[in-house]
């Protein structure tokens, strides 16, 4: 919490920059900033399963809820069903873009105008940067009330959690970075899925050898292929530590050896041409062309192979190995979440969990096809775009998962490390000096936010 709490002092210093962020977004109506504080959170409200039906709501109340554009199909819909169920229940959904909602809501942090709820993603960088402030609700009363440890796949409700392991943010959607491959491709070569990371270097030999580049990657994408050599060569103990800025990544051997690693993929042709200036947009198109074998990427894969229409029969995906001693290792992971303004009321509160029950009931998910998925609610049934993903939460959950790094590191010294892995990559600096690089960013941040 150490790290954690550092955030607290930023939100002067950082207005400037987010203020810059803001866009021309002024369709954006900003929330009530008065509200009865709720009272001490030492109990948790009724159980939102116990009001069977609307009638048994008779409060008039209206929540405030700020989300991404890309829920919009799917909020509308369920809010308008919501509200045949529970007339007096009103849900005002604001939608921004992925930049602005981060944006604003940091803005309306500094200034005493969070909406009711907003949808946010886990780590440091976001979910944490409330808790820490003080701002969001702290909801392990209820959650330990109405078992939300077996409601909810585990690992996604860890990531909503504190040091302390206080759950400050409601798991709405779960998911982990894995290479997903063209199987047909695989088979053309003879190729079977590695289970081991030597293994997956032969793959990737193999490929080369018949002119075929194996990952597609490009600007900040590039990343998420660093972070699992950094999970191979490190382990989860250092590499924990290196991620918490507690580990010293100048002096680190492992660091040194995940960036020679990327270097020397690179330097092979195992990359796509052109990746280090490619848009990290555009890296998954590469694999659809078949113009490369894999691409790191999350569940999201699977409706994007359903939504253009190719033959999802050449579709698949493995966790890199990043394991030892034939494991497979853990997986890069992130959960997407809703956090809730800690002055609601009771009232607002029970509201707002009668919605978000009904939101990710088996009912809603079958009637509202676009609710983003894979849900974090455990053992809910994928829809037919997302089959592809089948599995997926349950090779994280027997893996093992660690928060994606740039979820969890703060924003200033990730710039320095995509900085870093650039100039490594394009031969300006050697493997060997990254990790000094790295470093003197985290003690220039810990200077200046002691």
């Amino acid at each position: 919490m150490k790290k954690r709490l550092l955030a607290c002092t930023l939100v002067l210093t950082m207005m400037a920059s987010m203020l810059a962020g803001c866009g021309s977004k002024e369709e954006a109506a900003q929330p009530e900033a008065s509200k009865e504080p709720a009272a001490e959170q030492t109990q948790a409200p009724a159980d939102a399963s116990d009001s069977a039906d609307g009638a048994k709501f008779d409060k008039e109340v209206t929540l405030t809820f700020w989300s991404p554009t890309w829920h919009k199909d799917a909020d509308e819909q369920v809010i308008a069903d919501f509200a045949k169920l529970y007339p007096n229940i009103k849900i005002e959904p604001t939608f921004y873009s992925t930049d602005d909602i981060k944006t604003n809501t940091k803005v309306a942090a500094s200034s005493g105008t969070l909406p009711d709820m907003w949808y946010n993603w886990g780590g440091y960088n976001y979910a944490n940067y409330y808790a820490s402030a003080d701002l969001c609700y702290d909801l392990s009363a209820y959650a330990a009330e109405h078992d939300w440890e077996n409601k909810y796949v585990k690992s996604a409700l860890d990531l909503c959690k504190t040091d302390d392991g206080k759950i400050i943010a409601f798991p709405q959607v779960y998911t982990g970075l894995v290479l997903w491959y063209r199987t047909d491709i695989f088979d053309q070569y003879g190729l079977k899925v590695p289970t081991t990371f030597e293994e997956l270097e032969q793959v990737c030999a193999t490929l080369k050898e018949n002119g075929q580049a194996s990952f597609s990657t490009g600007g900040w994408h590039i990343f998420r292929y660093l972070e699992a050599l950094l999970e191979y060569y490190a382990g989860p103990e250092e590499h924990d530590a290196l991620n918490a800025l507690e580990a010293d990544w100048s002096k680190s051997e492992a660091v040194t050896n995940a960036f020679a690693k990327l270097k020397d993929w690179g330097d092979k042709g195992y990359f796509i041409d052109g990746y280090v200036t490619e848009d990290a947009n555009n890296a998954k198109m590469y694999v659809f062309s078949g113009s490369s074998a894999m691409v790191m990427d999350n569940s999201g894969m699977a409706s994007d192979v359903v939504a253009n229409g190719y033959d999802t029969s050449q579709y698949s995906f493995f966790a890199l190995p990043t394991g030892q001693d034939g494991k497979t290792g853990r997986i890069s992971s992130y959960v997407k979440t809703t956090q809730f303004n800690k002055n609601l009321t009771d009232d607002q509160f029970e509201a707002a969990m009668l919605f978000w029950d009904y939101y990710y009931s088996d009912e809603s998910l079958a009637a509202h096809a676009s609710i983003e998925q894979p849900t974090a609610v455990a053992g809910a049934k994928l829809s037919d775009s997302m089959a592809l993903a089948d599995g997926l939460l349950e090779m994280i959950d027997e893996a093992g998962s660690y928060t994606t790094t740039d979820q969890n590191v703060p924003n200033e010294i990730m710039d320095v490390v995509f900085a870093t892995e650039e100039a490594v990559l394009l031969g300006s600096i050697e493997p060997s000096q990254a990790g000094a690089q790295i470093q003197a960013a985290i003690d220039s941040y810990k200077a200046a936010n002691k």
